[in-house]
């Protein structure tokens, strides 16, 4: 079938032949375009071997015991069909197949329905293992394409490639959508530079590689992502994400910002708001910031640090530093327990000045929300905290100039926009509870300045780690007494609110937990929190054990970021294996954040090496980098991180080299000037990956 020639950006729906159900089909799995059809890649390649004629198949094509499997293809003209109901009530369906050379007999068992298939006379494709049956050799169960009566000479790919259905659209009916849009594409023009496409296919044959794997391909580095065809696809990708960051960069630096002016009095009074010294990141930190805030250009900074190393302090003095030269500053923050938490912090900071703050949340009472909104309004609140309800439409800031943003809470362009709205383009300044090695988060978040605190406050101490597998868990619960009769208060982490998981492994899940609980601790207080429930319940459940009227905390990973108790001094983490290591040490922070040491202790069956890592160091950065190593690819960092860009070939952590060149040219390219067809290209890739979470 010949097809008019499309451009990538076409919609799929120009395929003849598509038809509106599956169109629709594809629209709800975000494909709109022939990109969106092609960029997805198969998620695994099989060698189904040459064509095996039937006379040939014997005892040696069936594996041994031990082996795995071999796989054998053939192609045969069926013969018989024959439905086969055993006394037990058991249904097997025995199909005949033969070719010049010989005949094979195919297995189906328990599925009559195939019958209506399988018509005497027309062909079929089947592939699959091999077995030796009672009389001779036989497929069990295999996959197979039917190819209906036509006798014209076949051909047949050897390396399959294998799709996710989606809904009514098998891997089959997908592979003919691909078939169709590759015939209908034109080439794109290509605007990766020559030293990064060198050695590399251009785009549409990298496709092509991919959908339409030649017979000579290597099929290891196919299903590792690692082909030449991968890696132009990565190069592309990570090149024209680079080139987004950079320009946006670019185009911030020429904005002018509010200056904050500084003099001896502010510092005086920043002084006095310090409850210690700071450490020297902390020092250093600050000053960059407050140089930025100084400098006339809006400030774009990440400030990375560890678990309990003092982020929120630095953040507050910035704050300070606006607040009290007669601007306003606002603190974004995921919950609203953690908002009443700095609200409680920054009024011990603050002491006597504390009157001009205020806090702004989405379940306050109305004559609450309308006094915060008339104190916004006129100025008298010069330090807001609050959730997602500092971007409602409804407040109106008299001189906001920074905002300050915990990158786990999600928002992005859609926020900032709403403020350019409201004619404010303040300072941004981004604070990162995940440790990220310097040379990824430079090129991640490369359109922000970095500053990074790596020591942590003096006086901290470091949390005692253990490990228990599962018939030990008796010790994890003793290690509770003890925490509890000193009068702390503990949490138990369990990675499922169900019992069984995406993976169908099952797993003890969070109502199981407790009740476990109450039955081994009779005389505690015990609530659980969990992402499926009510934010007003899950609030006051989280209110009550800060304020350590609940002893143990039975929680989902809600807790991972920003909740700080420092009664608490022991976490249980059941099932550790189903937690990244950083996710672990994020968890691991929760604890240990005041005058007693911390306790963590996983339970797990599976003593493996990233649990091991735990054990053995403290420091995130070092945590992180191992972290790298270990995994290589797949969820940065072992969960979907917010702020990160999800890629759809390339993956951030492991193909960070490619990432760091691919910035040092765009930056050099947005320096030179891009073409309107260069910026027409990168708003096209960019609705491909979430670039919004880290703008």
């Amino acid at each position: 079938m010949s097809f008019p020639r499309f451009s990538l950006a076409s919609l799929v729906s120009t395929l003849r032949g598509l038809g509106a159900p599956r169109a629709a089909v594809l629209q709800e799995h975000e494909i709109t375009t022939l990109r969106d059809l092609l960029w997805q890649l198969p998620f695994r390649y099989l060698d189904r071997g040459s064509l095996v004629e039937l006379g040939s198949l014997g005892p040696q094509h069936c594996s041994m015991p031990g082996t795995v499997r071999p796989l054998v293809t053939i192609v045969g003209t069926i013969r018989q069909v024959k439905s086969i109901r055993t006394r037990f009530k058991f249904h097997i369906l025995e199909i005949v197949l033969s070719d010049d050379t010989g005949t094979a007999k195919v297995m189906f068992y328990n599925q009559p329905y195939l019958a209506k298939s399988f018509k005497e006379g027309e062909r079929v494709l089947i592939f699959g293992p091999l077995t030796q049956g009672k009389y001779g050799v036989e497929f069990r169960v295999p996959h197979y394409e039917l190819l209906g009566a036509s006798t014209d000479e076949l051909f047949v790919q050897r390396i399959l490639p294998v799709y996710r259905r989606l809904g009514p659209i098998t891997s089959k009916i997908r592979s003919k959508l691909i078939q169709d849009a590759l015939d209908a594409v034109h080439p794109p023009e290509d605007h990766l530079p020559p030293p990064l496409r060198r050695g590399l296919p251009d785009e549409l044959q990298a496709l092509r590689l991919l959908h339409q794997p030649p017979d000579d391909s290597d099929l290891e580095a196919l299903n590792e992502g690692q082909s030449l065809a991968h890696q132009r696809l990565i190069a592309q990708e990570l090149y024209s994400f680079s080139l987004g960051v950079a320009s946006r960069k670019e185009k911030r630096l020429r904005r002018k910002g509010q200056a904050v002016v500084t003099s001896d009095q502010l510092r005086e009074q920043l002084r006095s708001y310090l409850p210690f010294t700071l450490t020297p990141s902390q020092r250093r930190s600050f000053k960059e910031i407050a140089d930025d805030l100084r400098s006339g250009k809006v400030m774009n900074r990440l400030l990375q640090g560890d678990v309990g190393s003092g982020k929120t302090l630095v953040a507050f003095l910035a704050m300070a530093m606006v607040a009290e030269t007669g601007g306003q500053a606002a603190l974004l923050v995921p919950t609203e327990v953690l908002a009443r938490q700095h609200v409680a912090t920054f009024r011990k900071l603050l002491g006597e000045r504390s009157n001009a703050l205020q806090v702004l949340l989405g379940g306050m009472k109305a004559a609450e929300k309308k006094e915060a909104l008339l104190r916004i309004q006129s100025g008298e609140a010069r330090y807001i905290i609050g959730t997602h309800a500092i971007f409602q439409e409804m407040v109106k800031f008299h001189a906001l100039q920074l905002v300050v943003v915990d990158e786990q809470h999600r928002f992005g362009v859609r926020q900032r926009e709403a403020m350019k709205e409201k004619g404010i383009d303040p300072h941004w300044l981004v604070m990162s509870a995940t440790p990220i090695p310097r040379s990824l988060a430079m090129a991640i978040w490369g359109d922000h300045d970095h500053s990074t605190i790596e020591e942590l406050p003096p006086g901290r101490q470091p949390v005692q780690s253990f490990f228990f597998n599962r018939n030990q868990a008796e010790q994890a619960w003793a290690g509770i007494d003890g925490q509890l009769m000193k009068g702390q208060q503990a949490y138990v982490v369990s990675p499922a609110i169900d019992p069984q998981d995406e993976s169908k492994v099952v797993l003890r899940d969070i109502q199981t937990m407790e009740l476990l609980l109450r039955k081994r601790f009779p005389k505690a207080t015990i609530a659980s929190v969990h992402g499926k429930m009510k934010s007003e319940d899950m609030t006051d459940r989280m209110k009550r054990f800060v304020s350590g009227e609940t002893h143990i905390l039975v929680a989902t990973t809600v807790i991972e970021v920003g909740v700080d108790v420092p009664n608490a001094t022991i976490m249980v983490v059941d099932h550790a294996e189903r937690f990244g290591l950083s996710q672990l040490h994020q968890l691991r922070g929760r604890i240990g954040r005041g005058e007693h040491a911390g306790v963590f202790i996983m339970i797990s069956d599976q003593e493996s090496e990233r649990l091991k890592a735990l054990l053995a160091l403290q420091d995130g950065f070092a945590i992180a980098k191992k972290d790298l190593e270990l995994r290589q690819s797949g969820d940065f960092f072992g969960t979907k991180q917010s702020g990160l860009p999800t890629f759809i070939v390339a993956d951030a952590s492991r193909d960070v080299e490619i990432l760091t060149e691919c910035k040092r040219r765009a930056e050099v390219h947005v320096q030179e000037g891009l073409k309107a067809q260069e910026r027409l290209w990168i708003r096209l890739e960019h609705k491909n990956f979430t670039l919004a979470e880290i703008s």
